[in-house]
């Protein structure tokens, strides 16, 4: 054999092998449970949270493993996509393989017009009608307009007339619109996780959402608050939001659970709710004296300001807060371990006449529990603080949303042809006996089985009310 034939030989080879590893079923069972394990595993491991909230749920080395295998946004990894792809190209070929087939065979028509073929069939019925065959003819061709048969007509050598009659063809294509809409679908899919994001932010009042570089504006909270039943349950959480585009505020709107706000093909939607783990509207700072048993002077001091204690040279502004208060030795870093008020600590910018000295944390529950101004027996106690209320948001882009719900029409449409349009075929022959005619009927269906004795017997029927018969079944 010549190297060029050789070569030809090995490509035609490697194609075939490599349709048929995508024509395989085993690939389809392989990738949709693959597709369904980690399907589980995003369902298990929150989506697009900050990465604190893994450390806080799962301890440092798991996040890390989680985050390193895209876990925490696992709808929008490349081996996700990956094995959506597979699978699409693995529908794709699959189709091809057996659609056109199909198509060549139901298309053809070419029936078998002998009357012993009719004697084979499972469901068969045979009578004898008053009349001439022509007449017969006449009430056959009927009973087809009646009920939309298509059909072809053939005369034997002896006399005889056969017909074939058809209808429902397209009930066999069910599995294929199933197939294309499953392609459809997981297409939408592909394009949602490449094209699209889904992310979870919470913010506060006066607060943005920077989607600068997303989408070209930012999102600005308004105002936030809860409404109440009469029971004191809550009945709704709202919020205010406004989109600012080129520093104009675009548009504003009041969403709450199940009404989002949708710009530019990005949807907010109102998620969630709580007390701020990491900022404080106010905290209350006590200025405690070397022999005080309690505060002698209690200042108000909100987030962010500077702000005099009385009778002191010192003056203090609040610019931290734990829920929760917990220290990384790895990362040298102070945050909370839960969103709950466990633990709550403020840290705090401590001035003396008017020059930065020191920046303390204050634990409401262990007053004094570290030294707070610098060589001073006096010392500085958290008294208690204000919350603050945040709203949780999801955003979400889709692009590929109007895909999938092509690709669910498409399935809706496949399975009403699947389970609700049969394919029927009749074999019908017509002899004549001198005065009276022989009507022989065999019918085959594609699924249930019932519909077609039923469909057989409205064929004799409609006979004995055109003409009077004498009917025996075989």
């Amino acid at each position: 054999m010549s190297k060029d034939k050789e070569k030809t030989v090995l490509q035609k080879t490697l194609r075939k092998r490599i349709w048929s590893f995508f024509n395989s079923v085993l690939l389809t069972i392989g990738t949709m449970l693959s597709l369904a394990l980690v399907s589980i595993i995003g369902t298990v491991v929150e989506q697009n949270k900050d990465m604190e909230t893994y450390i806080q749920e799962y301890g440092e080395k798991w996040a890390g493993y989680i985050s390193w295998a895209g876990f925490n946004d696992m709808f929008h990894t490349w081996w996700f996509s990956a094995l959506l792809g597979l699978l699409v190209i693995n529908i794709l070929v699959c189709t091809i393989e057996r659609f056109p087939p199909k198509w060549k065979v139901l298309l053809a028509n070419k029936p078998n017009f002998s009357p012993t073929f009719i004697d084979k069939l499972q469901h068969r019925k045979v009578f004898t009608v008053n009349a001439d065959k022509d007449a017969t003819d006449t009430i056959l061709k009927s009973f087809f307009k009646k009920k939309r048969y298509k059909f072809l007509e053939e005369s034997a050598k002896d006399g005889s007339s056969a017909f074939y009659a058809w209808k429902g063809v397209i009930g066999r294509y069910g599995s294929d619109f199933t197939h294309i809409s499953l392609f459809v679908i997981l297409a939408g899919a592909i394009i949602g996780s490449v094209y699209g994001y889904k992310s979870f932010k919470v913010i506060t009042v006066g607060s943005t959402i920077n989607m600068e570089k997303r989408a070209g504006f930012n999102l600005r909270l308004d105002k936030f608050w809860i409404d109440y039943y009469d029971t004191g349950q809550i009945r709704q959480y709202n919020s205010i939001l406004t989109v600012v585009e080129d520093g104009k505020d675009i548009v504003e709107k009041q969403i709450w659970v199940n009404e989002p706000l949708l710009y530019k093909g990005i949807r907010f939607y109102q998620s969630s709710w709580g007390t701020s783990w990491n900022k404080v509207d106010a905290a209350e700072i006590g200025f405690k004296r070397k022999d005080d048993e309690e505060s002698s002077t209690i200042v108000r001091v909100k987030w962010n300001t500077k702000v005099d204690i009385p009778d002191s040279p010192y003056a203090v502004k609040v610019i931290g807060y734990a829920a929760d208060f917990a220290f990384d030795d790895a990362r040298k870093a102070v945050f909370s371990k839960s969103m709950e008020a466990d633990n709550p600590a403020v840290m705090v910018e401590l001035y003396k006449d008017g020059e930065h000295i020191s920046s303390p944390w204050l634990f409401l529950k262990y007053p004094g529990l570290f030294s707070s101004i610098p060589d001073s027996d006096d010392s500085l106690i958290f008294e208690g603080y204000r919350g603050v209320l945040f709203s949780g948001i999801s955003v979400n882009k889709d692009p590929g949303t109007n895909v999938v719900w092509v690709g669910s029409c498409i399935m809706g449409i496949g399975f009403i042809l699947a389970f609700f349009i049969f394919h029927k075929r009749l074999y019908i022959n017509i002899k004549s006996n001198g005065s009276s005619t022989e009507v022989k009927i065999g019918g085959v269906i594609n699924k249930n089985t019932m519909a077609l004795e039923k469909e057989l017997e409205v064929f004799c029927d409609h006979f004995e009310k055109k003409q009077k018969t004498h009917k025996r079944e075989f």
